[in-house]
């Protein structure tokens, strides 16, 4: 196509119409500026290309993951339902043999490969290197209709009698981080997509040759996303959820607190010197997570959520809102959590126990950024705190397992046992204490 430019000279220019897949590409430069999911990525990649004329049955996209929990993370679309449908794998699933039993897995064993043969190059260098073809990502085709193909893999079979016809996937490694997973397995962090058609004579060469070119873009693309996700992730892991989002809402200035109404649940093990010292140092320390999982899965499980670990010990919250989490039906998750934890913790084998207090109450949790202007630590504090942490320490000298203060029995409607004042180390005016029995 020519143009004329000027007055009196032709200047000769090939114009070349960009195509579904390069306004795609586009498309996903653009969302990278943008908080989206990876779910609505999938969805509206598979949409996009339908709308496009490109008849996708089914669009899978997938990573492993820099996560303590999470190994492997994947979302896939599908034509017959519309919808989206996550795989989360945990670490201790990521193995040998899952790579060997999955296309996925068979593309990032060559990414793996690439990265470590290539990544070792300055970043600069290494993104001509991928400008220029220097190096290629892995791709593969499958061809579903031939039978010895379908018996590659279980999946293959699967599609196959779905009626897909076509598969093809690309993988990338993301830079020559590794991740080890539980089982010893090292493998290169990275992502794959694929893309399956049930048309009966598959992809057109110009079609495979359009999701190649998009493969980067998207897997680009993915990675901010999920790195999104996964910041999320960490947050609530290492912080908690109210906590993990203020820190990414912004409340991040050392001094920033803030002030929550809550049901207060503190609960520690009892003799947890003298434990220690009786176990090995692995042995204590999968005590010590026994505990955590009983008392912190239970509290999860009524809506609360775990904001600190001290010690041997955790402080939980139970947030009111004034909607749907009412006061009233806070303290009853509260005192039913803890319950529900002593009864986790009689289920254990006897040489996993750690004999442990719980403490409740009602008040105003402070939260924010304390520390150094080079180390912060996101932490709970202010008055209601010290006085449950206080509290669950007269489980000991009382002996009983599971002690109330009065501002927290009068918001349940079950009678608790008077066991009268006492002092709390730290405060003037004694306490009036009740207890509750561990089981209904």
């Amino acid at each position: 196509m020519t143009r004329a430019s000027g007055c009196n000279k032709m200047v000769a220019e090939v114009y070349v119409m960009a195509d579904v897949f390069d306004r795609i590409a586009d498309w996903l430069q653009k969302l990278t500026f943008f908080d989206a999911d990876l779910g609505g990525l999938v969805e509206q990649l598979s949409h996009r290309l339908i709308d496009g004329g490109v008849p996708v049955s089914r669009v899978s996209l997938g990573r492993l993951m820099m996560h303590p929990v999470i190994g492997l993370l994947d979302a896939t679309w599908d034509a017959s339902n519309h919808r989206i449908e996550w795989t989360v794998l945990p670490r201790s699933s990521v193995t040998t043999d899952l790579f060997d039993k999955a296309p996925f897995g068979e593309n990032s064993k060559l990414a793996n490969e690439i990265a470590k043969q290539h990544f070792n190059k300055e970043v600069w260098d290494l993104a001509d290197d991928l400008t220029n073809g220097s190096i290629k990502f892995p791709f593969m085709r499958a061809d579903l209709t031939d039978e010895a193909t379908r018996d590659r893999f279980p999946l293959f079979q699967k599609l196959a009698e779905a009626g897909v016809t076509d598969y093809v996937v690309f993988s990338a490694p993301f830079g020559n981080r590794t991740v080890v997973f539980d089982g010893k397995v090292e493998w290169a962090l990275g992502a794959s997509v694929s893309f399956a058609t049930k048309r009966r004579s598959g992809f057109t060469d110009r079609e495979v040759d359009g999701l190649s070119r998009l493969s980067l873009p998207l897997l680009g693309t993915a990675r901010v996303l999920s790195e999104q996700f996964l910041a999320a992730e960490l947050m609530e892991v290492y912080l908690g959820k109210v906590s993990g989002r203020s820190v990414l809402n912004g409340q991040i200035a050392r001094g920033d607190v803030s002030k929550i109404d809550c049901a207060l649940l503190f609960s520690d093990i009892h003799g947890s010197t003298a434990l220690s010292q009786r176990l090995s140092p692995e042995k204590y320390v999968a005590t010590v997570n026994q505990f955590f999982d009983c008392v912190g899965g239970a509290v999860h499980d009524h809506g609360g959520e775990v904001l600190k670990f001290v010690g041997d010990g955790l402080l939980a919250i139970f947030p009111f809102d004034g909607q749907r989490r009412l006061p009233e039906d806070m303290c009853e998750a509260a005192l039913s959590a803890a319950r529900e934890a002593f009864q986790r913790h009689k289920e254990l084998d006897p040489s996993d126990r750690a004999e442990f207090g719980i403490g409740l109450h009602t008040g105003a949790a402070v939260y924010g950024n304390v520390g150094t202007e080079k180390r912060l630590d996101f932490t709970v504090t202010g008055t209601s705190v010290a006085i449950v942490s206080r509290l669950e320490g007269l489980t000991r000298k009382l002996d009983a397992r599971l002690l109330a203060t009065g501002d927290f029995v009068s918001l349940v409607s079950e009678e608790p046992h008077k066991l009268g004042r006492h002092s709390l180390r730290g405060f003037d005016k004694d306490l009036e204490v009740f207890s509750y029995g561990i089981v209904t």
